[in-house]
């Protein structure tokens, strides 16, 4: 068993609900330090402030699992299942599950579709444990699904020797596409070769705001995956929809997708950078929600420069009064840092954004107040004034 004491003072953010302990708030380890051991944490007068998930290879050294002294088994993964599910009623049968830290097990993504779940374990710990989660799944979800898959294969800076595996882990194998609803619109999923877990349900909240200014629109869904934005345009309304894109694979599931919806849109592959420097199209509905830019707090700089000029490019192509989304998928590009780069993208040219709305990630991906990293999806809204 790995010992971790504290230096002094610091378990207060642990009690007050920050779970992970960084390096340099450790006095003392004891014990062999292994990735992905659980640990048991004290203060350093000794007193017991919960376990965790011990990693000797990330700046977060401790991510607790539990304040109280409980064994981190079958039982611990079942109450944790039965608890998310209960706050998940509203969301119909396709949605995220489970959600790392905030639902209080770091590096354990649950994705649900229909009558399939789809695993990601994104640390040693859960890792370790996968016997015990997937019990404790089965457990909950009874009849009620047909087969659990993994997608371990994300990218990722840890060092902490992680497997890559994909496949299935329980009951049937998921068949190759199938078809989920969301809002009243259709998607064809693929979960065995799609990005993430096939799906970006963080968006939800997103995908319905966008139809209020849908209709007579030209629209463009810039980084559009399978078209999430894009079928939600068409769908409500506009007379034309652009969807830009640098995967192939997708945009050949978005043409499905706006098929299976009976809604037209014309797809490009491209570069949206040199798309929006190249197109003869004006716009005034358009969505920028480029994948994850910034992963550190040092690229911050570097992160408005990138959002500044995605921003500057997409003004452009706006009509007056036309209606811009920008959206940060990264923790550290955050409110202030888009505000800052949509500020920027129109210096010297007398134009006003007049905010509309902040919109965060889906409420099945919660964020704790407690946990400010777990707030990680901002989408500014703004009117675009020439």
């Amino acid at each position: 068993m790995i010992i971790v004491k504290l230096k002094k003072d610091k378990e207060k953010k642990i009690k007050n609900g920050y779970l992970w302990i960084f390096k340099d708030e450790i006095f003392e380890i004891t014990g062999e330090k292994k990735d992905g051991e659980i640990c048991n944490v004290f203060s350093s007068n000794f007193e017991f402030i919960g376990k965790g998930i011990f990693s000797k290879s990330s700046n977060i050294t401790v991510k607790i699992l539990s304040l109280n002294d409980e064994d981190i088994n079958e039982d611990f993964f079942y109450k944790k299942f039965f608890k998310a599910l209960k706050i998940r009623t509203n969301f119909g049968n396709s949605y995220r599950f489970f959600h790392a830290e905030a639902d209080g097990i770091p590096g354990l993504i649950i994705d649900k579709y229909e009558k399939f779940l789809v695993v990601q374990f994104r640390n040693k710990g859960v890792e370790n444990k996968k016997s015990e989660i997937l019990s404790a799944l089965i457990r909950v979800f009874k009849e009620d699904i047909k087969g659990i898959y993994e997608r371990s294969d994300f990218e990722t800076s840890s060092q902490e020797n992680l497997d890559r595996n994909t496949g299935l882990l329980y009951g049937e194998n998921p068949p190759d596409r199938f078809i989920i609803e969301e809002e009243g619109i259709k998607y064809i999923v693929d979960i065995k070769n799609g990005q993430k877990t096939g799906f970006f349900f963080d968006q939800r909240k997103n995908r319905v705001y966008i139809r209020q200014f849908s209709k007579d629109a030209i629209g463009l869904d810039a980084y559009s995956y399978t078209g999430g934005f894009a079928l939600n345009m068409a769908k409500y309304g506009a007379k034309k929809v652009v969807a830009v894109d640098k995967d192939e694979y997708a945009l050949e599931l978005l043409k499905e997708n706006a098929k299976l919806n009976g809604v037209e849109i014309e797809t490009v592959y491209d570069d949206v950078e040199h798309y929006l420097d190249n197109t003869e199209y004006q716009f005034n509905l358009m969505m920028l929600d480029p994948p994850s830019l910034i992963k550190k707090k040092t690229e911050r700089l570097k992160g408005v420069q990138i959002f500044k000029k995605i921003s500057e490019l997409g003004i452009k192509k706006l009509d007056n009064y036309g209606i811009l989304s920008l959206c940060s998928c990264a923790y550290q590009a955050d409110i202030s840092l888009l505000i800052e780069a949509l500020r920027r993208s129109v210096e010297n040219e007398g134009i006003m954004l007049q905010s509309l709305d902040i919109i965060t990630q889906s409420n099945d991906h919660p964020w704790i107040l407690q946990i400010p990293e777990s707030l990680y999806l901002k989408c500014f809204w703004v009117r675009v004034i020439k």
